[in-house]
C-alpha cells in the first residue's frame, strides 16, 4: 500500500542492485539542471537570459560501517569504486504504490571513519550516467 503523508526519512533508502545499502543513517538524491546564458545585443538593458540546459543527477549516503550485513556492504562499496562498476541504483521506499528514482550510477568516492569510542561509519558519493527514470513500486 502507498505510503500517505509525509514520507519518514528512515523508510527512503538506496538500492543497488535491489539490494538495500546496509546500515544506512542518511542518503539524499539531487537531480539539477544547468542553465545556458542567452546573450545577444537584442536582450533589453543588462539582465542575462537564460534556457534550460543539460540535467545532472548525483547521490550520496553515510551509514554504520559493519562487516556482517547481509545488505550491500562496506566491501561492496569498496569493490565497486575499485573496480569503476556501473552500478545499478534505486532509491525508494520498497513499498508497492510508492515512487521511484532509478539509474546507472558510478561511485565517485568512498570513505571510512572510525573515531576513538565512536561507532564507525562509511560515506560514498555517486554520479549518475545518463538519465533517471521514475516509476512506481509494484
Amino acid at each position: 500500500m502507498a505510503t500517505t503523508g509525509i514520507v519518514n526519512g528512515t523508510n527512503l533508502r538506496f538500492y543497488v542492485g535491489g539490494v538495500a545499502v546496509g546500515h544506512a543513517t542518511s542518503c539524499s538524491l539531487q537531480v539539477s539542471r544547468t542553465m545556458r546564458t542567452i546573450l545577444t545585443k537584442d536582450n533589453a538593458g543588462s539582465y542575462e537570459q537564460v534556457a534550460p540546459g543539460q540535467l545532472k543527477a548525483t547521490g550520496n549516503g553515510q551509514g554504520l560501517f559493519s562487516y556482517d550485513t547481509a545488505n550491500y556492504g562496506v566491501d561492496d562499496l569498496f569493490t565497486a569504486i575499485n573496480a569503476g562498476t556501473l552500478l545499478l541504483v534505486r532509491f525508494t521506499t520498497d513499498e508497492n504504490g510508492d515512487k521511484y528514482w532509478e539509474g546507472s550510477a558510478y561511485l565517485t568516492n568512498v570513505g571510512f571513519d572510525a573515531a576513538v569510542e565512536e561507532n564507525s561509519g562509511y560515506s560514498f558519493d555517486m554520479e549518475f550516467n545518463g538519465a533517471i527514470s521514475q516509476g512506481t513500486e509494484s
